[in-house]
């Protein structure tokens, strides 16, 4: 795996270990872990469930553990995300951890490969073959989802830092329009705390949202000339940002896990871009 890829979260791989569940003798998994030499790291107790626990503990702590495989060397994570892949098949009883897994897998960048096969008169088969980018790599977002944290943390945003948490757990759960609710509701909590930071007086005798937003610009943190921002029905990019991010919201039924992946993707790609200059106004005051 390229070094250049995202790690992949505990969260993955849990629910990956979650997917083994499927296999059905402790010998068989007892198999796995001494090809993949993790004998030694996972004790196994004599029961599937109790075996796979141990291997849960190990590989969410562990998710980068190199293992050697019959491709070479990977990361243990991945490899789990393989195994569960090459015997688990995607059916009733299985799609709501593989949808899970496949909402863990998005939060890094990646995505699971599906073959469709339709059927007129049942349900469509799937089958899960693999592992994709679902961004290309310069447009991955979690080392920036990460220096985001970083940064709301350091400058004491609780209120941006508490949306933006929300926004990712509801996306987990699958709940698209709440997140979509959330994540509007992050950048909007986010300008407003910049204005409140930077020009405290002046931002005390304004409403949040649009006219918090006005006043940096009027103090030149947005630019009106590069298109940053624009006054009336003038087209800029947080404006229309913000118009995009409005109308949906927790309303079920009208959101996509794409269209709730994309908002959250520009949003937190745009915040990292605004908090990196608050980071150097505030550096340079």
């Amino acid at each position: 795996m390229s070094s250049r890829l995202p790690n992949i979260g505990r969260g993955a791989v849990v629910t990956a270990c979650d997917l083994l569940e499927g296999i059905r003798t402790n010998a068989e998994i007892e198999t796995i872990l001494l090809e993949l030499g993790l004998d030694d790291y996972v004790p196994s107790q004599g029961s599937i469930a109790k075996t796979l626990l141990n291997l849960k503990r190990f590989s969410s702590r562990n998710a980068d553990f190199e293992v050697e495989t019959d491709f070479g060397t990977k990361a243990l994570g991945w490899v789990l995300i393989e195994v569960a892949i090459k015997k688990i098949d995607y059916h009733h009883g299985t799609a709501a951890k593989w949808d899970k897994l496949e909402r863990y897998l998005n939060i890094s960048g990646f995505a699971l490969t599906k073959e469709i096969e339709t059927c007129a008169w049942a349900d469509d088969k799937v089958k899960i073959s693999g592992i994709c980018i679902g961004a290309p790599v310069y447009a991955a977002i979690p080392e920036t989802f990460s220096e985001v944290d970083i940064l709301l943390s350091r400058f004491g945003m609780s209120i941006p830092e508490t949306h933006l948490t929300n926004a990712k757990e509801t996306y987990l759960q699958g709940n698209w329009e709440a997140a979509n609710g959330q994540i509007r509701t992050f950048f909007e909590a986010l300008t407003d705390t910049i204005a409140d930071k930077l020009f405290p007086s002046e931002a005390s005798s304004r409403k949040g949202g649009l006219h918090k937003r006005q006043l940096l610009a009027d103090k030149g943190f947005l630019s009106r000339e590069k298109h940053e921002f624009s006054d009336g029905n003038g087209h800029a990019f947080v404006p229309g940002l913000a118009k995009l991010l409005h109308p949906d919201g927790a309303h079920p039924g009208v959101t996509t896990k794409d269209d709730a992946l994309f908002r959250m993707q520009i949003v937190v790609s745009t915040a990292h871009w605004l908090l990196k200059r608050f980071e150097e106004a505030i550096r340079t005051r």
